[in-house]
């Protein structure tokens, strides 16, 4: 009897099962994605030899255009779940501009107990019993013989048992794949490489793709002819462009500019004069089906500070403004829809302040406004809305958590949700023929890196390592920093000049917005791990990890000199409070909006962020939270305030400069500029004799998608 016998892959205390498509860790399974299993299975399958990146590609998404990005996420993904280091592989040998190379012992094992052919000629014939005394020689081969037989039987009944359940199991698996909807396939082709496309919009008949390009920041619209790829300047490059649609007869574009207040215009593909129709409305706005009407949200901000979101639907000219909802932050309003019968408006509702999910569906009914929920499930964020060919469903840009949109299907009016995409690069904005099955989005990749130097020369710093978000000087001169190389947003700590680079987090949480205490003895930082951003302590080595606060989420934690306070805004309303560095009951220290505070170097006074009407201001007040004391007009929003050691002014970071406030009053004094690069972030040394800062920007591209329009 022969039987067919499985594989495994065996590498320190992980098994691979290639057919179960199982990755176990000390025999129990790993969550990994198919991609990174993929990924994995190639390279032990090779294990000792370089595999290059493009026979990686091309075995991981055979029927896809993907950039490389996809496959340096799997790989990190895949380090993640092995526990491997990149610096210090035990696994995964990063080869500079090759590939990768296993670099583990491989062991291919058996995963069953295998049984050898029985050679019947061998067996001795049987006697009866009768016929030999008991302590014959043939008795007690007899004997033998017996319990071999037995065993072999009984090993036997058990193997085909064993797999007969694993056969069952195959069976029951695939039956239930099948009670799901098949994910398409789908063939992505990159249609832009100069990463300065945000914007794109396919005509209804799929024969024309207007796509914008910034540069300068100044940004034009193209048009191109798919069936000759002809590209021609449809609107010169001027001021930013926030939203993108054709008309539904693809005789014209509507384009949102936005000048000294955002404008609606519409161009003619033959005239191509703009015509202005409506002033003052978010980017994203929808064309009704039947060409008549346009629908768009209207953000202001109410004389309590707060940002206040209005649903509006016009004439196609611009005339005839009804207003159907308002909405009150934190109930945002975005991504708009008409249904195809033109009876009511799909929007995503809610917002995510604080990593949690709360943004999702609903409908608007044009005749009074009344909302309906269309589903149950949310999301972090939904960035595009549009409808497949057949009007059966809505494809959206979306994500559930983390920094990176999924493409995701809708149907309709069931409203089921799944998930079309899985890659490694965002999808922004997006838009789908009527008229053919054509799909464009654009696809966002984020590059950002922390540089380090004097701060008395603040052009001529040096670029030190990659790096998302705030970071903060923290003990013994070290910098505090958020990373996304173990494939979560995790915080590291390095000298300025990036040696000696630690993980000091790592729970599978985001992880961010680090704050040190005067004494070196704690960090403070934001985390999701408790499933809203709350505020958690650390030691400065990054354990005893301890949640200060809990309820609606905590951002932005600035710590008081003397290390006992910690100061934080709640996502709700964005006010300021105070909590103990050893946690307990909270205070509340604004009943206004106030962000990004600091703290003065004496810790008698706090800067801050605010809006007032439609001004924003820079304000100071009292420790203990009273009203303020000084007001400074803003141009802008800030990403960060921090004091001069002297207790004399402020600086801050506006529109990718970094500025300085004398308290005297005056105008702010710029104290450099990044031309080139979006600032994420900046702060001087507590000395104030070093610079860092996190700059960078995003590269936006279109790509066609083939497979998803019905």
């Amino acid at each position: 009897m022969s039987l067919v016998i499985e594989h495994l892959f065996r590498f320190g205390e992980f098994t691979i099962d290639k057919d179960q498509r199982v990755l176990l860790r000390d025999g129990k399974p790993l969550p990994i994605t198919p991609k990174v299993f993929d990924t994995l299975l190639m390279l032990v399958e090779n294990h000792g030899r370089i595999v290059v990146k493009d026979e990686l590609m091309n075995r991981i998404w055979p029927e896809s255009f993907v950039g490389e990005a996809n496959l340096t996420f799997n790989i990190r993904q895949l380090r993640k779940s092995l526990g491997d280091n990149a610096r210090n592989p035990r696994f995964i040998e990063t080869v500079s501009r090759r590939g990768y190379r296993f670099i583990a012992r491989v062991d291919e094992v058996s995963s069953e107990p295998a049984i050898d052919r029985i050679d019947v000629q061998s067996l001795r014939p049987i006697v009866p019993l009768d016929r030999a005394p008991l302590n014959s020689p043939v008795i007690s081969g007899r004997i033998s013989e017996r319990r071999f037989l037995w065993t072999a039987l009984i090993g036997g009944l058990l193997l085909l048992a064993l797999l007969g359940w694993r056969l069952s199991a195959k069976r029951n698996s695939a039956a239930a794949a099948k009670t799901v909807p098949n994910t398409p396939i789908l063939k992505i082709d990159k249609l832009t490489q100069t990463g300065e496309s945000r914007l794109v919009a396919v005509s209804p008949d799929g024969k024309y793709l207007a796509y914008t390009r910034t540069k300068y920041q100044k940004t034009g619209i193209w048009l191109r002819q798919l069936d000759n790829e002809a590209n021609v300047e449809l609107v010169p490059a001027t001021a930013p462009i926030a939203g993108l649609a054709f008309s539904r007869n693809g005789d014209a574009l509507y384009f949102v500019r936005v000048e000294a207040t955002s404008v609606l215009y519409c161009v003619s593909l033959v005239l191509r004069t703009p015509v202005r129709v409506l002033e003052r409305l978010e980017g994203k706005f929808a064309v009704s089906f039947d060409d008549r009407q346009i629908a768009f949200v209207r953000q202001r901000i109410n004389q309590d500070g707060e940002r206040e979101f209005s649903l509006i639907v016009a004439a196609s000219d611009g005339s005839n403004e009804r207003t159907l909802l308002v909405s009150t932050h934190p109930d945002d309003l975005s991504a708009p829809v008409w249904t195809p019968d033109d009876a009511a408006i799909i929007c995503a509702y809610g917002n995510s302040d604080g990593f949690g999910q709360k943004v999702r569906l609903v409908s608007i009914r044009v005749t009074d406004g009344l909302k309906r929920d269309l589903s149950t499930e949310s999301f972090y964020n939904i960035t595009r809305v549009a409808w497949l060919r057949d009007n059966s469903g809505l494809v959206m840009s979306a994500r559930k958590q983390g920094e990176i949109n999924q493409l995701w299907s809708v149907s309709y009016p069931d409203m089921a949700i799944r998930q079309l995409t899985d890659d490694s690069v965002s999808y922004g904005d997006l838009s789908l023929a009527a008229r053919s099955d054509l799909t464009v989005a654009t696809q966002v990749t984020r590059f950002s890196d922390i540089w380090t130097g004097g701060a008395r020369q603040p052009q001529s710093l040096k670029k030190i390592t990659s790096a998302i978000g705030e970071f903060s000087w923290g003990p013994y001169g070290r910098i505090i920093y958020t990373s996304t190389i173990s494939g979560k947003r995790d915080l590291w700590t390095m000298q300025p000049n990036g040696v000696d680079q630690k993980q000091i987090t790592a729970d599978g949480s985001a992880n961010g917005v680090p704050a040190a205490t005067a004494d070196n003895n704690y960090v403070v930082f934001v985390s999701d791990r408790s499933g809203l951003a709350q505020i958690w302590r650390m030691n400065a080595d990054g354990t005893n990890q301890t949640e200060l606060t809990s309820g609606l989420g905590k951002y932005y934690p600035a710590i008081s000199p003397d290390g006992r306070w910690v100061i934080y805004n709640t996502t709700d309303d964005w006010h300021l409070w105070r909590v103990s560095i050893n946690g307990g009951e909270a205070k509340p220290l604004t009943n206004y909006v106030a962000t990004h505070a600091a703290i003065s170097p004496d810790g008698k006074m706090i800067a801050c962020f605010t809006r007032s009407g439609s001004k924003n201001e820079l304000l100071i007040l009292p420790f203990q939270g009273s009203p303020p004391l000084r007001r400074f007009a803003l141009k802008g929003s800030v990403h960060r305030i921090q004091w001069a050691a002297d207790n004399t002014a402020l600086f801050y970071a506006v529109d990718g400069a970094i500025l300085k406030q004398s308290l005297t009053g005056g105008l702010p004094a710029e104290i450099v500029r990044f031309e080139d690069d979006e600032l994420f972030d900046f702060s001087f040394s507590p000395d104030g004799q070093s610079l860092a800062v996190t700059r960078g920007g995003w590269e936006h591209d279109v790509v066609s998608i083939a497979g998803l329009n019905h």
